[in-house]
């Protein structure tokens, strides 16, 4: 993931001073940790994409937009033509055209009017929410069939990788995972500082290995930020890691790599480590004494012969020889003059703008965005000459 901040939050922040912290606990749609408790003092009125709709007596609700209001998700079972919703603690299955459903005791609940699908939505009657969840959904605005109100603040953050859902405790960092149409289960903890932002993705290893990233902005106006991983095998948190950086220079971080050589690569910042899908080490990396001690580090790219770290101070890669300990910055060799001299002149640190894509070969790809009147494109460097001094 990438972590921009605008030029204007920087201004607004240029008198806060650096913080830069490594930790040893981990960084795409935002969600605001505005709530502890599920039910709510005063009802929440949210204005729905899809309008809602009487008929049989009903409120209908267009599910896919309503559910994640509820911390719910989603699923559908295509062998047995089931629509599955799921919560940390109560599910349900139900099917076009009927007028009931079934909960986590397997009873069936009549919802009084049967499910319906229109224009490939499926929409449900509000009774599902109330007699399953707990949560009656009402009409906002007679005026306004988009409105509804509910007495309920969202509690969790969730992801999910194919079937595999996965919820976390947005106050207490717990987290669980489980089959759609299936209860979840708790599968361990992690410490979120000031939860505020948050944002993330499920990424499946195996049948029995996932990992989640989860991002997090916080503080006024949200220029900290923490990225955690966590590994889970079997449902449970094997290992983790957290990387915490924020305040200016405001360069910009990209997403670490994922594994190498099989194994999955936690990343603080500064330490990289590497593990079995059990949890077990295998490597450690220091980005730290490669790059320098005073900073924070995303690992972006690993391979046999090469890494590529990004510091948070300068936002530019920097490329390291893993046999040689040689380095030097792709950009350097990639960009036109006024282009290297707009990065090592400003103030904001924005990054080079390159993205590593890949290899062929001894031949390094790159993205890059482009910046001032120059067009962004495709960039090569061949490894084999990377490392040559240049005039």
């Amino acid at each position: 993931m990438k972590h921009t901040t605008s030029f204007a939050k920087a201004a607004a922040a240029l008198m806060l001073s650096l913080t830069v912290a490594a930790g040893a606990l981990p960084g795409l749609q935002p969600f605001s940790a505005t709530a502890a408790a599920a039910t709510a003092k005063e009802p929440i009125i949210y204005g729905l994409e899809h309008a809602t709709f009487k008929q049989s007596g009903q409120l209908y609700l267009p599910l896919k937009e309503v559910a994640p209001l509820l911390d719910l998700q989603v699923g559908y079972d295509n062998v047995t033509k089931t629509t599955e919703v799921t919560g940390v603690q109560q599910l349900a299955k139900l099917k076009s055209g009927k007028s009931s459903a079934t909960g986590k005791s397997g009873k069936t609940i009549a919802l009084g009017a049967p499910v319906l699908v229109k224009n490939g939505d499926t929409y449900v009657p509000a009774s599902l929410f109330s007699k399953l969840f707990g949560i009656p959904i009402k009409a906002a605005n007679t005026k306004e069939p988009g409105e509804i109100s509910f007495p309920y603040s969202s509690q969790y953050f969730t992801m999910r990788s194919g079937s595999m859902l996965f919820w976390m405790n947005k106050q207490h960092g717990v987290i669980y995972a489980g089959s759609s149409g299936q209860l979840p289960e708790r599968a361990g903890k992690v410490t979120v500082r000031d939860p505020d932002w948050l944002g993330g993705k499920a990424q499946k290893i195996d049948d029995s290995t996932y990992v989640l990233d989860i991002s997090n902005s916080y503080g006024e106006p949200h220029i900290n930020n923490s990225w955690y991983r966590i590994l889970l095998y079997d449902g449970k948190i094997a290992q983790q890691s957290a990387m915490h950086f924020g305040g200016p220079p405001f360069g910009n971080l990209h997403e670490n790599v994922l594994t190498y050589d099989g194994k999955i690569v936690l990343n603080d910042g500064q330490i990289a480590k590497l593990y079995t899908k059990y949890g077990h080490l295998t490597e450690t990396i220091n980005l730290a004494q490669l790059g320098g001690p005073e900073d924070v580090y995303s690992l972006e790219a690993l391979e046999d012969d090469f890494l590529l770290i990004r510091s948070y101070s300068s936002g530019t890669l920097l490329l390291i020889d893993r046999k040689t300990g040689e380095r030097t910055a792709p950009y350097l060799k990639l960009l036109q003059e006024d282009d290297i001299q707009w990065i090592k002149m400003n103030d904001f640190n924005a990054d080079d703008g390159l993205t590593y894509t890949g290899r062929t070969g001894s031949i390094l790809h790159f993205d890059w965005e482009g910046f001032n009147s120059s067009p962004g494109g495709s960039k090569s460097l061949d490894l084999t000459s990377a490392f040559e001094k240049t005039d």
